[in-house]
């Protein structure tokens, strides 16, 4: 009697576990749950570090360089360290050489600036898309307002008060180079080895193993890597986020699997001695 009962687990519609993983799934989306996180990688560590270690009032430029198809990487990424200059009050600057990135952009600064009081033009400032970073990098490194002379309102980029006492590379206390594309080794080659500019990047989890040799060198002063690497930066901060849910979601569905199958192996030798 006890075995038929058990035997029925395994006629179990297919449609109900898989209503169940979209559950577990769906779960930590709505709000992340922040599941432990006690392995934070060195080089998401190091970005996190140096961007600490700067003084409020200090200038750094993020250059957000990608589109929707890489955006649940990426976009989590942008915001944890956009909030993190936030948070220890430093100027942000905003450039992108990816067209798709202009809207992703646009929904970062509808939301985060209100979270830390921050407004545009006092302590942020978004400059209009260009189709030429290597002119731009190079434009940037003797006179940003030859390039970069408005804002992307319209609005005269030297008058504004975000930009008192920049005028190039030299001062700006650190690059931020969030990107899908080859755009960081530009970065590095044109700026941050040139003008020794400090730089760190944050590429999706399958390009981030081709960047070892620049954290290896310090060309790189650190490196969020995918999802996992947003999550980390998130944590740092303390602010979970997008990243935080992917990995709840990816971290719960795994865990669900696992019981499955434990239970699955278990009922199998109880029902063989029984």
């Amino acid at each position: 009697m006890l075995k038929e009962k058990l035997q029925k687990f395994f006629k179990i519609d297919r449609r109900w576990i898989f209503l169940l993983l979209a559950v577990v799934i769906f779960i930590p989306i709505l709000k992340p749950i922040g599941l432990p996180n006690k392995t934070i990688s060195r080089d998401a560590q190091n970005a996190f570090n140096f961007m600490d270690s700067l003084k409020p009032g200090q200038f750094v430029l993020f250059s957000l360089d990608y589109d929707p198809s890489t955006r649940p990487e990426l976009q989590p990424q942008a915001v944890a360290a956009i909030r993190h200059a936030f948070k220890k009050n430093l100027r942000v600057g905003v450039v992108t050489y990816i067209a798709g990135s202009t809207g992703l952009i646009q929904q970062i600064f509808e939301k985060v600036p209100a979270e830390y009081g921050k407004k545009n033009g006092t302590d942020y400032v978004i400059f209009p898309y260009m189709a030429n970073p290597t002119a731009a990098m190079t434009q940037m490194a003797s006179d940003i307002y030859g390039i970069y002379d408005r804002d992307q309102d319209g609005k005269d980029a030297k008058s504004l008060p975000v930009m008192k006492g920049i005028r190039n590379y030299k001062d700006m206390a650190l690059v931020v180079n969030i990107t899908g594309t080859a755009m960081l080794d530009s970065w590095v080659a044109f700026v941050g080895d040139k003008y020794n500019v400090p730089v760190f990047g944050g590429v999706t989890a399958i390009s981030q193993p081709g960047y070892g040799p620049y954290l290896q060198t310090g060309q790189l002063k650190g490196l969020i890597g995918g999802m996992k690497g947003a999550a980390e930066y998130e944590s740092l901060i303390q602010e979970p986020g997008k990243g935080t849910s992917g990995i709840d979601s990816l971290n719960l569905a795994h865990l669900l699997v696992l019981v499955l199958i434990l239970t699955s192996n278990i009922l199998l030798l109880v029902i063989r001695y029984l």
